[in-house]
């Protein structure tokens, strides 16, 4: 059995039926997005606190596909400098004493990142993620970030003040997916109200961040494919989550972090 044709088969009837999804609720958002915008809603007899939520610019975003870079195959990349592990799609370095490392600073970082890491400048700093042990920076595409996935970052480890090691893994040939067509973008005032009424959320969550970027959904040993999502840093009830929802469709599932 040829399997990366049993694979292309697989992701091309997955993409036919979220097209099929796609199109059926198109209308809909059409009409829950101007009832948000125009008119009084659930979330007005709330106090989920929604100061941070960007306003709504009206945009349509398709699906992506792409492949994950195998490093082995590039050849300013020597695994004699890194190592190359998960099936060569992860650089992994240790920085020892006598290299030098940088500095645990974001400035820092950034310069390493633009001068020692393959296509650095593809990455931007990601100020939500990152912590006090490990900085964040994501792959974009366009102006959006691919979120926290360990294919499509760097990441920098220390628990001092210079760093340890980094991660870094590349998403090549990002393009829209030939199979679906872009879709509007749903007001994040309206994703917030329907992650209330699916009572994901209680009546007095704060949203502390909401951006807009791409989630990947599907993986195998060499393509992904991406979906546009919200991703939301809410603190509820003492509790502070990341939750990721669909921004073009209302049937995808709801993916929640803590």
């Amino acid at each position: 059995m040829d399997w990366k044709l049993t694979k292309s088969l697989y992701i091309l009837v997955f993409l036919l039926i979220n097209v099929a999804l796609l199109m059926m609720y198109y209308n809909k958002q059409q009409e829950d997005i101007e009832e948000i915008e125009n008119t009084p809603g659930v979330l007005e007899e709330t106090d989920i606190d929604m100061s941070q939520l960007p306003e709504h610019q009206p945009e349509k975003l398709n699906i992506l596909t792409g492949e994950k870079l195998d490093f082995n195959e590039v050849d300013e990349i020597s695994d004699d400098a890194v190592e190359i592990t998960n099936s060569g799609h992860i650089i992994h370095e240790e920085f020892d004493a006598g290299d030098d490392p940088p500095e645990m600073r974001v400035d820092a970082l950034q310069r390493h990142k633009n001068e020692q890491v393959y296509r650095g400048g593809n990455y931007k700093y990601d100020d939500v993620m990152s912590n006090g042990t490990s900085v964040l920076f994501n792959q974009y595409y366009g102006e959006y970030p691919i979120f926290n996935d360990e294919g499509a970052r760097v990441i920098y480890r220390g628990d001092g003040t210079e760093a340890m090691e980094y991660e870094q893994g590349y998403i090549t040939n990002l393009r829209e997916n030939s199979y679906t067509s872009p879709i509007a973008v749903r007001n994040p005032r309206q994703v917030v109200s329907d992650l209330y009424g699916r009572q994901r959320i209680s009546g007095e969550a704060v949203i502390e961040n909401a951006r807009l970027g791409y989630y990947i959904i599907l993986s195998d040993d060499e393509q992904v494919l991406l979906r546009p999502k919200w991703e939301l840093k809410i603190t509820d009830q003492g509790v502070e989550k990341m939750i990721y929802v669909d921004a073009i469709s209302e049937t995808e599932d709801i993916i929640e972090s803590e």
